[in-house]
């Protein structure tokens, strides 16, 4: 990892910047800008991206780090090289759609929409996952969600985050 100060500059010439250093978003890169608070504590705030070495916990950090994520998959895409992570991971999201099967999903890749067996998943996780976005559908657009089918994701992403360990990323995307 890299950090390179930039100084007196507008935000647009700081992104600009951080693409150009970037090779054209072939790595992956964040900006904050580096401030002193009202105790004198010197601290970040984020423009674009965050720490990627800080695990997200929260709706807004994973937001983040999917903008970091999709630009770089984007960029790999175009120069039609594997798109994996660079630590070589793939990237799974989870969300759920207005079709039926899994809420499986990977960017970038001939095979967009995947499904649980496809991923070597036991017929357990796999039919809990299609089960999971089967709910979903079972309701109204305008409905609101079953009962703990939030809480249930967040336990299914778990479980995927185990049985997908050392082979890829699982990102949710039905946080709110």
């Amino acid at each position: 990892m890299t950090t390179i100060d930039i100084v007196e500059a507008t935000v647009e010439q700081a992104l600009e910047s951080a693409l150009a250093m970037s090779n054209g978003d072939e790595h992956l890169w964040s900006l904050a800008l580096v401030e002193t608070d009202a105790r004198g504590l010197r601290g970040l705030i984020w423009l674009s991206g965050m720490d990627y070495n800080d695990p997200p916990t929260t709706p807004w950090e994973w937001q983040r780090r999917r903008q970091m994520q999709d630009r770089y998959l984007i960029a790999k895409s175009r120069r039609d090289v594997a798109t994996v992570l660079p630590n070589g991971l793939r990237l799974i999201r989870v969300f759920p759609e207005w079709v039926s099967g899994w809420p499986l999903w990977e960017n970038f890749t001939a095979e967009y929409r995947l499904t649980g067996p496809s991923l070597g998943l036991t017929p357990e996780l796999s039919d809990a996952l299609f089960n999971w976005n089967e709910a979903w559908l079972a309701r109204q657009e305008d409905d609101p969600l079953p009962a703990g089918w939030e809480d249930e994701g967040h336990r299914l992403v778990v479980r995927l985050r185990s049985a997908l360990d050392g082979i890829a990323e699982v990102r949710p995307e039905f946080l709110r």
